[in-house]
């Protein structure tokens, strides 16, 4: 990931995942649009990303994937990423690269190395994609822990979930930051 991109994004929260965290950490419903969600150690607000259909089942070519908070400090609230966040830190790019099927290329703001495959499988569902320890998977979530003691926050690590598409079985990888 970018790491000056990564010093901008934790201040709005990231995520990580460890053994002792995870079953404190709310999980967002379940639903045909959900494609993964971020969590971070900062607090239990979560980062969803959405399909985004047109009004026949279509991802939406102009806006394939609609990113929010779930603000569990709030009550649950759902609230709008602001214009800061969609453009240094949650936020998304996307590019169609298949003209006979709806799928797309999706780069997060705030790693620009790692590719995204988001393919429509149905009308009002999708899925992405992207390599987790080295093998294609559906991702699930992620979680990013960062060092917040310092004047600019300090990504340690980032985890990554997801199923191998070829075995079905649940596949993970940690990518640490020095």
């Amino acid at each position: 990931m970018k790491l000056k991109t990564l010093i901008l994004i934790i201040p709005f929260g990231l995520l990580s995942f460890n053994n002792n965290y995870r079953s404190e950490y709310p999980v967002p419903p379940k639903s045909e649009k959900l494609l993964f969600y971020i969590q971070r150690n900062l607090n239990k607000n979560t980062i969803i990303y959405d399909a985004n259909f047109d009004k026949n089942g279509m991802l939406a070519h102009d806006k394939p994937i609609n990113v929010y908070w779930i603000e569990y400090e709030k009550n649950g609230q759902k609230t709008e990423l602001n214009k800061v966040e969609k453009i240094y830190a949650y936020g998304v790019k996307s590019s169609k690269f298949d003209k006979y099927k709806n799928q797309y290329q999706i780069q997060l703001v705030a790693d620009e190395k790692r590719s995204f495959i988001l393919k429509q499988e149905a009308p009002f569902k999708a899925a992405i994609y992207t390599k987790i320890n080295n093998k294609l998977s559906k991702l699930n979530r992620l979680y990013i822990y960062a060092d917040n003691s310092g004047f600019w926050p300090t990504v340690k690590y980032i985890e990554l979930f997801g199923k191998d598409i070829v075995t079905g079985s649940k596949n993970y990888e940690k990518i640490k930051h020095s």
